[in-house]
């Protein structure tokens, strides 16, 4: 064995010197020292976080309470029964009221609860106004609903029960039964829809205007049945083709008006011979 090997082979390896500072001692003093810089970093970010909102609460409180905000126009816009007085009242808006006390969502809300609102928008005019933009509902018939009377929009929807300030004069829609909702609400709402579309069909004729109508009666298997006029005159139309019956039926009440009649019922609903119509005179 040669002399440089064995002198490599025998040579003891020393442990790394611990004060030539490669080896860091991790000892009670160097944690307490990292853990007192951490609680400085706490206690300062706290501050810091506090100040942020001290002067937000501060600048809060400034904005929600300056006279310079102070509510003075309140503009309603769609509104038909609705007014500025109505929309202070139901949403408990005081004269004066600060713009930014007041918050859009709730007022939303409030006005929601109405069920003569289909929407609501509010909206903040600085420095001194406050706009509400309202959907309200449209009436166009009454509905009979065990032996309730509902208002009915123009989507068909029965939304209310009629109160002591509700339309009254209103054509009615009779045939829709509690029972039939709880089975079966989509058909029963389907029926509901025929019974308007009628309606709105019969409005535009001229017999409309000397025979408003009363009442619609949808039955269940869908053939309606229209009241028209003080003299309760009957249109039966059956389930369909309701354009070229009622033109019918209109033809058929101007020619016995002409002769001093008035008709009874007037059946338009012949299926065997649809371009008949018989009359019945009161």
């Amino acid at each position: 064995m040669s002399q440089p090997y064995a002198r490599l082979h025998g040579a003891a390896i020393s442990a790394p010197d611990e004060s030539s500072g490669f080896v860091e001692r991790s000892g009670p003093g160097g944690r307490a020292r990292r853990l007192l810089g951490f609680l400085r970093f706490v206690s300062g970010l706290a501050l810091v976080v506090g100040v942020a909102v001290a002067v937000a609460l501060s600048v809060r409180h400034s904005v929600t309470t300056s006279p310079r905000f102070a509510l003075e126009h309140l503009e309603v816009v769609g509104g038909k029964r609705l007014g500025a007085e109505q929309v202070r009242r139901i949403a408990g808006i005081e004269p004066g009221a600060n713009l930014f006390s007041l918050e859009p969502a709730d007022i939303e809300r409030k006005l929601l609860d109405d069920p003569w609102v289909r929407s609501a928008r509010v909206v903040r005019k600085l420095p001194r106004g406050l706009l509400v933009e309202i959907d309200e509902r449209e009436p166009v018939a009454l509905a009979s609903i065990a032996g309730t009377l509902y208002v009915v929009d123009r989507k068909g929807e029965p939304f209310k029960e009629v109160g002591r300030d509700d339309p009254v004069d209103l054509p009615v829609v009779t045939g829709i039964s509690p029972e039939g909702i709880a089975r079966d609400r989509r058909r029963e709402l389907e029926r509901l829809d025929l019974g308007l579309e009628v309606l709105g069909k019969y409005a535009r004729l001229p017999m409309a205007r000397t025979y408003p109508a009363q009442e619609v009666h949808v039955d269940p298997s869908g053939r309606v049945r229209l009241t028209v006029g003080d003299e309760a005159i009957t249109v039966s139309l059956g389930g369909s083709d309701f354009d070229r019956r009622l033109a019918m039926a209109e033809r058929v009440v101007r020619e016995a008006r002409a002769l001093g009649r008035v008709p009874g019922i007037v059946f338009a609903d012949n299926q065997a011979h649809p371009e008949r119509v018989v009359v019945r005179m009161k």
